[in-house]
């Protein structure tokens, strides 16, 4: 058994994974640890990177692109710490932040869950510890006005919380609780998987934590809904989330919302310059399919 199994997930990611791998190896904690990375079936020899550049690495390849929760979920299982970060592949570790989330973990075991700051890479701080997303927040998200403008804060950063769920980029989590509450939904492929499990833990009696102290930068975060496949998958998470969290009454308004955020969505994409109408096409009919879905997430996404 060692202290720490750290825990990620590549898809087609290959620069940006050799640079999380790289920060990890030059900020390691403190303790015992080894890292798994779960390759998702790229393209873009990631696979032959790994081997190449980070033997001790253990690296598993999935016959295809099982999304984030259901390959997380496979790697928990090959993980002999006694805590886990599952931790994106676009993220960089600052110095002593493994060490002292593992550290924050042993000296507070009503935790089940922490989170940290987690920055662009120009400094600036990106949201990480938020409560349950409204139909305000997804409407913004859905429909693409939140890039006119920034969305109100949803939680104080800059000091210690217990949010209902952290950003899952830099999800630690103590193994026994992640095994208990049998592990990520895979019911989400992309979004939502962290929000849910949040929730069940904290149902469970355990907290949810934001330590502002210890950092992480994130390169993928700054983007938004920036291709019709996440788009959908964002969608279907949200709609997904409230069924399993939320009354029927809040599941309906959520669904009316979704479908005036695509409306809208609709409308930007058909107005905008199409600098490349197939792009611009592809993107149409997505969001047309959504909205003929009537509001309904997916039975399963296998």
């Amino acid at each position: 058994m060692v202290d720490l199994s750290i825990v990620i997930v590549n898809w087609n990611t290959c620069d940006l994974l050799r640079a999380c791998l790289a920060s990890i190896f030059r900020h390691p904690p403190r303790t015992s640890f080894e890292v798994i990375v779960m390759d998702n079936a790229s393209s873009d020899r990631s696979a032959e990177m790994v081997r190449g550049e980070f033997p001790g690495v253990r690296l598993k390849i999935n016959a295809a692109n099982l999304g984030f929760a259901a390959a997380n979920n496979l790697g928990s299982r090959l993980a002999a710490g006694r805590f886990l970060l599952f931790l994106n592949s676009d993220t960089e570790v600052h110095a002593a932040t493994l060490s002292d989330a593992l550290s924050f973990m042993e000296l507070h075991p009503e935790t089940g869950v922490l989170g940290c700051r987690t920055l662009n890479p120009d400094g600036s701080r990106q949201n990480s510890a938020f409560a349950f997303p409204t139909c305000t927040r997804i409407f913004a998200h859905v429909s693409g006005l939140s890039r006119l403008g920034k969305l109100p804060r949803r939680r104080e950063h800059s000091r210690l919380s217990h949010p209902d769920y952290v950003q899952g980029s830099f999800f630690f989590i103590r193994k026994s609780a992640f095994e208990q509450s049998g592990g990520f939904n895979e019911m989400f492929f992309l979004y939502g998987e962290e929000v849910d499990l949040c929730l069940r833990l904290r149902a469970s009696g355990l907290r949810v934590t934001y330590v502002p102290g210890l950092a992480i930068t994130h390169h993928g975060g700054a983007s938004s809904m920036n291709s019709p496949e996440r788009l959908g998958h964002f969608v279907t998470s949200c709609l997904y989330l409230f069924q399993e969290h939320r009354s029927r009454t809040q599941v309906r308004r959520l669904r009316r919302t979704v479908r005036a955020a695509l409306a809208i969505r609709l409308l930007r994409e058909l107005v905008r310059s199409p600098l490349d109408g197939k792009k611009r096409g592809h993107a149409v009919r997505t969001i047309v399919g959504l909205m003929a879905a009537g509001g309904e997430p997916l039975a399963a996404r296998k």
